[in-house]
């Protein structure tokens, strides 16, 4: 076959140009530290850890759920203590209010410490989280409980104003919890501040029957709480179990996709340098190759 100036000329173009490319490759893979930069580099290895990376984002977004949910716990579990200290002192005036011992004016200021009692709990009730109502339902930016004795109020004329919606958060995958409670089940449901007003009012009304009464009511409300409680403490060590879990998952994928994508420095410049010697190499060849034909001699 013939072969024409033109033709090694091309031949030289193109091998310097695949050299180029080559050396230009390793120098990418030096700069970012990754072994492959776009998906036509080695298309098997992108896919495997383009899975990698969406694996580690669902594990993130679980861990975040997971936070959020502990974060909304924990200020619900602070308010439930707090709740189940002013019904253990509500038992204790109940046992005292309904001696027959007492007098009127001792019952009467019994009376008074429970309604103050009451206006606690409703302050626990409106407990906020990063300023939304934890016992609200969906209705996080309403204030649950209002002590106004209006129309409509309920027992001991308290109102609630959120609705019954439950915030569910995705901890693992297909795996999703409850987070909250709705004032409507901790304070009028459970009869808590059904039986707190009966107290108040057996007081008032220097009533040992009702006082002694009000004893059961307050002790079902207390388990009540004591029960919700526990439910949301298993809630939140299998929480704890899950995050753990994840961690483990995170630190795994990581390190997999690492072993993928991350290059070896010393090898990757031994490469490098390789490349550039070829690369340098065939600059120099070409050049001679290149030198004037006779047909330029003659012209």
């Amino acid at each position: 076959m013939r072969v024409t100036h033109q033709m090694v000329k091309n031949r030289v173009i193109s091998n310097i140009q695949n050299n180029l490319q080559n050396m230009s490759r390793f120098q990418d893979m030096l700069s970012s530290g990754k072994s492959v930069s776009k998906p036509s580099d080695e298309p098997l290895k992108v896919a495997r850890i383009m899975g990698y990376n969406s694996a580690l984002q669902q594990v993130e977004q679980h861990e975040r759920n997971i936070d959020a949910s502990r974060s909304w716990l924990n200020t619900t579990e602070d308010a439930l203590h707090h709740i189940t200290e002013i019904l253990q002192r509500a038992q204790e005036l109940a046992v005292r209010g309904a001696s027959e011992t007492l007098s009127p004016q001792a019952r009467e200021a019994i009376g008074l410490e429970v309604d103050e009692l009451i206006n606690v709990l409703v302050q626990f009730g409106n407990t906020n989280y990063a300023g939304r109502y934890i016992f609200s339902g969906h209705l996080t930016t309403t204030k649950p409980l209002e002590r106004d004795f209006g129309a409509g109020a309920g027992a001991a004329g308290v109102s609630y104003a959120g609705d019954h919606g439950s915030i569910n958060w995705e901890v693992a995958p297909h795996v999703t919890i409850r987070s909250n409670l709705t004032a409507h089940e901790l304070f009028f449901s459970s009869g808590l501040l059904a039986g707190m007003d009966e107290l108040a009012q057996a007081m008032f009304n220097n009533d040992t029957t009702a006082a002694g009464n009000s004893i059961e009511s307050l002790q079902q409300a207390a388990d009540n709480v004591l029960n919700r409680r526990a439910a949301l403490g298993a809630i939140y060590n299998g929480l704890e179990l899950s995050s753990e879990s994840f961690a483990t998952q995170k630190i795994n994928f990581t390190s997999l996709r690492s072993q993928l994508e991350d290059i070896d420095f010393a090898e990757t410049m031994m490469n490098f340098s390789v490349m550039e010697t070829i690369y340098k190499a065939s600059l120099t060849s070409s050049a001679r190759i290149m030198q004037p034909s006779l047909l330029d001699f003659l012209r």
